[in-house]
């Protein structure tokens, strides 16, 4: 058999067998210029296509979403561990985001009338062009989605490059949006190195930036867009802690905290990364925080 190495190919293993479920070629060059050359063109068509036409695009996504919950679910399940109803409630969650947009955008977007020195003006939300996004793979589709709705119904492009390991749920993320109606270059995949993210970053057809990942990885994307000077949005991790207190309702505390540290599989830039805990009720806490694990592992 054909060993597939990590070097050429963006792998999609199952976390809980070690099973390799996917493998997709690294694009090439040519391959990442065609895909921002459309992601361009379908600027130039999208920023012109009207709001509300772009509101009913979100409509019809949020449908998509809905119709194809049960391939979506699972594929997030399968590429990155979560339980499948959390992975369900996932795409439900981004369903609702559409319709939430596609309801409130508009006005969001509307023309705001002002002054300056005397003279009337307006201010007016005009969109940026292709936007690439570096994601992560904790939430595969809810990462993508909450930062792409808003760009796309501004009248911008999206261009993501997903982590390697969740490329399976980025290209039925695609064909949802495809399903949707939306054209050829509003919502373009990539599947490239670093260095063809450093490519992508440093091309004029490409507006703005923005990533969620870790700091070492906001460091690089961020010092790279500074030096394209493009406009630059960054999620990075932190070291949340969950403080206890010695007049705290301990029952609830530890619901709250294993809630906390245990959902999505741990994977949340928000978990309950710390468990600091006063020093008299810290061997009581951790008893009953022992105990409702074992509860939820066992069943």
């Amino acid at each position: 058999m054909t060993q597939i190495s990590s070097l050429t190919h963006a792998l999609s293993i199952n976390p809980a067998t070690a099973e390799q479920i996917g493998h997709y070629p690294y694009e090439s060059a040519t391959e990442l210029d065609a895909a921002l050359a459309r992601a361009s063109a379908g600027f130039a068509t999208w920023r012109r296509t009207p709001l509300a036409q772009r509101a009913q695009a979100l409509i019809a996504l949020a449908q998509a979403l809905r119709d194809n919950a049960t391939s979506m679910a699972r594929m997030i399940t399968l590429e990155m561990g979560k339980p499948l109803t959390q992975a369900r409630g996932e795409i439900e969650k981004c369903a609702q985001l559409c319709l939430w947009y596609a309801e409130h955008g508009p006005a969001m977007l509307a023309a705001e009338p002002t002054q300056v020195e005397g003279a009337k003006a307006r201010i007016e939300y005009r969109p940026l062009g292709p936007i690439l996004a570096v994601m992560p793979w904790n939430f595969p589709i809810w990462q993508v989605l909450r930062g792409a709705v808003p760009a796309l119904i501004a009248g911008n492009t999206y261009v993501l490059k997903h982590a390697p390991n969740v490329m399976g749920s980025a290209y039925l993320l695609r064909d949802a949006l495809r399903q949707a109606g939306f054209a050829e270059g509003v919502f373009e995949v990539i599947n490239v190195t670093p260095d063809g993210v450093s490519s992508a970053i440093a091309d004029p057809r490409i507006a703005a930036v923005t990533l969620t990942g870790s700091v070492r990885a906001g460091m690089a994307i961020g010092a790279q867009a500074g030096a394209a000077l493009k406009k630059c949005v960054l999620e990075l991790g932190g070291s949340d802690p969950f403080i206890v207190l010695n007049d705290a309702d301990l029952d609830e505390a530890v619901k709250a905290a294993v809630l906390g540290r245990y959902q999505n599989t741990g994977q949340v830039c928000a978990a309950a990364k710390r468990l600091i805990i006063e020093q008299g009720v810290v061997e009581e806490f951790t008893r009953k925080f022992v105990e409702l694990t074992r509860q939820l592992v066992v069943g």
